[in-house]
């Protein structure tokens, strides 16, 4: 007999986890079947509940060393789900059935879809609580593992050499939904560090390497399973709920989502934005329609506008009303909606060329999964009086302007943002898979905050076509208008400080560039040494240099300007 799976009971354990949600939601009298009940860890704890343990497994020493221990045994095979579940009507009798664990089991068997259909019905009668609890394949270890090529199986542990399907959360999600599970509860047993934290001096596996963290943090960002040992959830039997277990390689989307928030005041912008939307040269996208916070009336108003749109825009539009947060709660609202490959912010008050829709589609072909860039032009418009559907009409006060440039430098981009939300696309995975969200804790600037945490983790596609004109209102309510130059700052540090404190993957020419400044400050530095200043003005400079050395850099996009910022500084210490 092996004694490999012999672990006492113990606090800080996947068992304790199990009694855990026993305790606060089982039923404190009848019989407790305990499925693959190994050597019976939780038997105790179980009969300290008020409740008969019944032990069920293959084995029949570990079923010996439980009766040896005064508890009733039954053996179990759970290769034939209908054998199995008689088994478990002869064990339980005419006794009360309370609840039922499967402890490290189910990913041991090749039937567990069909076991846990069989299983469900056998306790719907009996509204017995069901706790599983599996073995998380989706841990840190084993993902930043497989990036060196490593699946290394062990005797036991999240690899263990007898598995023979390894669950995540979602895989676990969809087995127990298909066979009519509805979670209660859960008490997910968490280690940073699994047992599979091996070879100890792996840079790929050390958590205290900048290769580990920064693949930690894109781990951990994508949900909250990066550091769960084991999954270990509380069930009730529930309708069944067909979810596929298997992943089609492409699902049926849209190729654009198109997140609209409004709050209905300029509905003679809103309206000619989406006339816009109907000249698309490319319609394969949907319109998803955000009123944040609108009373009623002004409610009516927005649907009103979009049910009196041509057909195929009122087939592409949802309306979804959002009454919480700040500017920045719609868009996360609206993103988590958007079926689109890429997901673009649309403002009630902007316009739109023809090729906007087209010339993402294009660069997102030249190179998918990256953050799509097109260019802007601006101009200023000023409110009017009402108009006669309600709402404020607007003018325009000024030509068209061109202050953003063609080429996408994102370098430049962390000192001002060159890219209105307009102007870019983002993949829908960063969101959806990547977790990526706006900071809600933003009163401005959250677009270019999520742009920038999007750009260095997909890169950039741009593209030198003016698409879209960006508004600025010269007079009436804008963001420009309803916050502080103070606020604007303190976000604006928020939004640096919060990228300086990750790990990040720069570009190609990176270093170049780095190094081409850098001897830059070095040439200054000796320029500045063989003039005869006085030592606190030459010692104020350097200083300044060493503490800023990349400001000079990113403030503009070329060491010319620089080097005319260079001068200037040399110049006042003549």
């Amino acid at each position: 007999m092996s004694n490999v799976y012999d672990h006492p009971y113990a606090s800080g354990t996947v068992y304790s986890c199990v009694v855990e949600l026993l305790r606060a939601h089982a039923d404190t009298d009848g019989v407790h079947l305990d499925i693959g009940c190994g050597y019976g860890a939780i038997a105790e704890p179980v009969l300290e509940m008020g409740l008969t343990y019944v032990g069920l497994d293959l084995d029949a020493g570990r079923l010996q060393a439980i009766g040896e221990r005064g508890f009733e045994t039954r053996a179990i095979d759970l290769s034939d789900e209908h054998a199995a579940i008689a088994t478990l009507r002869s064990a339980l009798g005419e006794r009360k059935l309370a609840s039922i664990s499967m402890i490290d089991t189910l990913e041991h068997i090749t039937n567990g879809p069909q076991f846990l259909n069989a299983l469900r019905d056998f306790a719907e009668n009996r509204a017995a609580l069901f706790v599983a609890a599996v073995p998380n394949a989706a841990h840190r270890d084993l993902g930043a593992k497989l990036l060196g090529g490593r699946w290394d199986y062990t005797v036991e542990g999240l690899l263990d050499h007898t598995h023979v399907i390894h669950h995540t959360d979602r895989l676990l999600n969809a087995m127990m939904s298909n066979a009519g599970w509805t979670e209660v509860a859960r008490a997910d047993f968490h280690r940073q560090r699994s047992d599979q934290y091996f070879p100890t001096f792996d840079p790929l596996v050390s958590d205290t390497t900048p290769l580990n963290r920064y693949l930690g943090q894109i781990r951990a960002a994508a949900d909250e399973f990066s550091t769960v040992n084991e999954l270990v959830r509380a069930y009730l039997p529930g309708a069944r709920k067909a979810v596929p277990l298997v992943v089609e390689p492409s699902v049926e989307r849209p190729f654009l989502s198109i997140v609209m928030r409004t709050q209905g005041r300029r509905l003679a912008n809103f309206r000619d934005l989406l006339l816009a939307l109907t000249a698309q040269t490319s319609q394969d996208f949907e319109l998803i329609v955000i009123p944040h916070k609108v009373e009623f009336e002004l409610q009516k108003r927005i649907e009103r506008v979009v049910e009196d749109m041509p057909e195929a825009i009122r087939n592409r539009s949802r309306i979804v009303l959002c009454d919480r947060g700040g500017r920045t709660a719609p868009l996360n609202l609206g993103f988590e909606l958007a079926r689109g490959h890429y997901i673009t912010i649309l403002d009630d008050d902007e316009m739109i060329f023809a090729h906007w829709v087209e010339t993402f589609q294009k660069m997102a072909e030249r190179a998918p999964g990256r953050m799509l860039r097109a260019v802007a032009a601006e101009q200023d418009i000023a409110e009017t009086p009402g108009t006669a559907a309600g709402g404020k009409g607007y003018s325009v006060v000024s030509a068209i302007r061109h202050p953003f440039p063609a080429t996408y430098d994102l370098y430049a981009h962390l000192l001002q943002n060159y890219s209105p939300p307009v102007a870019i696309s983002f993949p829908r995975a960063v969101f959806h898979e990547l977790g990526l969200r706006f900071d809600e804790s933003l009163n401005t600037a959250e677009d270019w905050d999520f742009e920038l945490r999007c750009v260095l983790m997909c890169g950039v596609e741009a593209s030198p076509e003016i698409t879209c004109i960006y508004r600025k209102w010269k007079k009436g309510e804008s963001s420009y208008s309803i916050h502080s130059q103070s606020d604007w700052e303190r976000d604006y540090h928020t939004i640096l400080t919060k990228i300086d404190q990750q790990y990040h993957v720069f570009p190609p020419g990176t270093i170049k560039l780095i190094n081409d400044q850098r001897k830059w400050i070095i040439k200054l530095e000796n320029d500045i040494a063989r003039r005869s200043y006085t030592r606190s003005a030459k010692r104020s400079v350097l200083e300044f240099l060493h503490r800023h050395p990349t400001l000079l850099t990113f403030a503009s996009r070329s060491n010319k300007v620089a080097r005319q910022v260079g001068r200037r500084i040399v110049r006042r210490l003549r």
